[in-house]
């Protein structure tokens, strides 16, 4: 949940209730008793290559401030390793990766010690390093820098902007798949959140989100599987393939806050807080541009741009602003009159400062937490030993104390104890108070109707339901995991629904089916809503399914089951069809036009629609243009899921009906994929067939829609 819990599809709920269930912690054995309670997570796996040198993140953890870090066992591929090229920070705990040229290729896991609160931790296996092979030699990127304004970053669509080509300086290696495995921003490993991109002909663009991209020097890592001629394909890293350079002068200056009050004929030095600068960093400078009045004794520190107002007999009442300029290799900016000095009579110390004592949260809602009584001059406010589990995640402001987290946090269950110390010129005082983060009432995660097919497990299946004839047909809901007691609303989802004669009980979830078309599938897509209008509201979308079985030119074709649930990660391969009425040897069948694609839990850019020529907007354009590549796209061709267009290159294809399988439908894996994002939605594409074994009269055939394919990466 990073925005708003308002569309929880299979693949993020599953996601949220493996972090709900703990599965991030790992296996942890005490040297001291203890309830268990404190908790400490490093990041996903990190590819390596030999020559690289790294600092990774330093854990997050939930539970007092974790210390004395040391790494107790490392593993190579589950044997326990003597090796030196991984070190750890005692008071952070980041791990620093150095002198890899002689580290052997594998799987590396780390087992880790800490005190905390006065007790000793082992944690085992908890970090996991991959040492992967460089790639072959020969393997380039042109050009291996990019410099980019700045101002064009935030302006220019990607498309727009500089992209830089993994190639081969021969034809002795072939390159099968281009991975982004690392990027880092002045030397620190950051998430690739969309930054940049790579394509399947290995060009390294910008992404999406690249707005969010901060001046300075950005160095890509790429993780390529290659093939050298006459040899199997191999995966390796190509460390420090790209460099981009985002560059500008000093484009904003800002100091939070902005001002201070100084008492007047005070003895101390009045110090400001460490400036945001938004700019390149090379050769940056700071420098007081003016100050008012000329004879205030205000200096700052050239590198880091603090500002110092010394000793000094202003008058009482006097404001005191500063211009400062900031230098770099690109430029130079006059920031004007970013700071105020102000002698006031008298600044009192802080003798209150608190805040309620237990504050509650849903999980997943807003947090509003206010001072509840201060009682001095001048405060600022800032948190103290922040529990690492909640960097990034809960907020204070500086001016006010306000401490708040934005709704769709995925802040854990649990309780946290949050202290902040409030200080001015005269002192300072710490707060305490106890969040208690607690568990959504709302949360559910799968609503099914069931199926009159004879599926069994019921759940393990799509809900689905075969028809005879027509006339209106009614599901009911069959089972879910909404809490006893909790309110659902039902209702359907028609533009992303493959038909609109479905209506839905808003209270009851029953579903009536009043479509018919022989020989076709049709899906409705349910949305079902608990905690409507509540800050912990949750919504979950479940694709129903209705066959309508009958016979088309004599033949009537059943899958079972007619939804095919695939990973398109890993790809799959359905049931072969009962075929009544055809000729065993003779009836041949395969994908032909009509190709629709409805997004239930994809990326926006997963656009609902059919496959038709002239408009490039649409999902399953974006798949064409997947199997065609550089070549032109033709929109009303069948071969990207055709069988008989690609009986000797198979595995290009999308999918297609196996003429060696009797016609059971295969998905190739990592095939259905746009902006960096597997398909999360349901493809319906029509069916043409022959009953006599002519496979150049299949496209011409009697046409059907008999098999629905239902994309969702937390499918197995």
């Amino acid at each position: 949940m990073k925005q708003k819990i308002k569309c929880m599809t299979g693949k993020f709920l599953h996601a949220l209730m493996v972090l709900m269930a703990g599965i991030m912690i790992v296996s942890c054995s005490e040297e001291t008793t203890d309830s268990g309670k404190f908790q400490l997570y490093y990041s996903d796996v990190t590819d390596i290559g030999p020559s690289m040198s790294m600092t990774l993140y330093a854990p997050t953890y939930i539970g007092a401030k974790p210390y004395d870090f040391e790494i107790t066992r490392v593993s190579l591929d589950g044997e326990n390793v003597q090796n030196e090229s991984f070190g750890i920070d005692k008071e952070t705990g980041a791990i620093i990766i150095a002198n890899t040229n002689q580290l052997a290729i594998g799987s590396y896991a780390l087992s880790v010690a800490c005190t905390s609160d006065g007790k000793h931790y082992i944690f085992d296996d908890i970090v996991h390093i991959n040492m992967m092979r460089t790639v072959p030699e020969g393997i380039v990127a042109t050009p291996k820098k990019l410099d980019v304004k700045y101002e064009d970053v935030l302006s220019k669509s990607e498309a727009d902007l500089p992209t830089s080509a993994i190639t081969t300086d021969g034809n002795h290696i072939h390159i099968t798949k281009y991975v982004v495995a690392n990027v880092r921003h002045e030397g620190e490993l950051v998430d690739n959140d969309e930054l940049f991109t790579v394509s399947d002909a290995g060009v390294v663009s910008f992404g999406k989100k690249h707005q969010n991209l901060k001046p300075g020097k950005y160095v890509i890592d790429m993780k390529l599987t290659t093939a050298v001629v006459d040899a199997e394909s191999s995966e390796g890293l190509f460390a420090n393939a790209v460099e981009v350079n985002v560059v500008s002068k000093p484009l904003s200056l800002v100091y939070e806050p902005d001002f201070s009050k100084v008492e007047l004929g005070t003895d101390e030095p009045t110090k400001t807080v460490v400036p945001k600068m938004v700019g390149s960093r090379d050769g940056l400078k700071y420098s007081v541009k003016s100050i008012v009045p000329a004879n205030a004794p205000v200096t700052i520190d050239a590198m880091t741009g603090e500002l110092t107002l010394a000793k000094n007999d202003l008058a009482l009442g006097t404001e005191c602003k500063v211009t400062v300029t900031a230098t770099n290799a690109y430029g130079s900016t006059d920031f004007n009159e970013v700071y105020t000095f102000t002698i006031v009579p008298l600044i009192h110390a802080i003798t209150q400062f608190a805040y309620e004592p237990t504050v509650e949260m849903v999980e997943g809602t807003a947090l509003v937490q206010k001072v509840k009584a201060v009682t001095g001059d001048e405060v600022k406010y800032a948190f103290k030993d922040l529990p690492s589990v909640l960097a990034g995640k809960l907020n204070i402001n500086p001016q006010t104390g306000e401490v708040g987290a934005v709704k769709g946090n995925d802040i854990p269950q649990g309780n946290y104890n949050i202290q902040v110390v409030a200080e001015n010129p005269k002192g300072s005082m710490t707060a305490t108070f106890v969040l208690k983060v607690i568990k959504n009432k709302y949360l559910f995660t799968y609503v099914h109707w069931g199926n009159n097919v004879g599926l069994s497990p019921v759940r393990g299946y799509a809900s689905q339901y075969r028809i005879k004839s027509s006339g209106p047909l009614v599901m009911k809901v069959q089972s879910s995991d909404i809490q006893s007691g909790v309110e659902a609303v039902y209702s359907i989802d028609t533009k992303n629904s493959s038909t609109s004669d479905a209506t839905i009980d808003s209270r009851t979830g029953e579903i009536t089916f009043k479509k018919w078309q022989a020989g076709k599938v049709f899906m409705v897509l349910v949305v079902t809503t608990t905690g409507k209008g509540t800050s912990a509201e949750v919504t979950v979308k479940t694709p129903v399914f209705v066959h309508c079985s009958a016979a088309v030119k004599g033949i009537t074709v059943d899958y079972t089951p007619f939804v095919l649930q695939v990973n398109p990660r890993t790809g799959g391969i359905s049931n072969a069809p009962a075929v009544s009425g055809g000729t065993p040897g003779k009836f041949l069948m395969d994908y032909r036009r009509s190709f629709n694609y409805y997004n239930i839990g994809g990326p926006a850019s997963h656009v609902t629609g059919v496959l038709k020529g002239g408009d490039t907007s649409t999902f399953m354009y974006e798949m064409w243009k997947n199997y065609y590549g550089s070549a032109a796209v033709n929109a009303g061709a069948r071969k990207p899921v055709s069988y008989y267009d690609n009986t000797s290159a198979l595995n290009t294809t999308l999918c297609y009906v196996d003429a060696t399988k009797d016609c059971a439908v295969r998905v190739n894996a990592g095939k259905w994929i746009f902006d960096q994002e597997y398909a999360n939605g349901v493809f319906i594409g029509q069916m043409t067939y022959t009953n006599d074994g002519n496979a150049n009269k299949v496209a011409s055939g009697s046409q059907i829609f008999p098999l629905a394919i239902w994309f969702d990466t937390s499918f197995k």
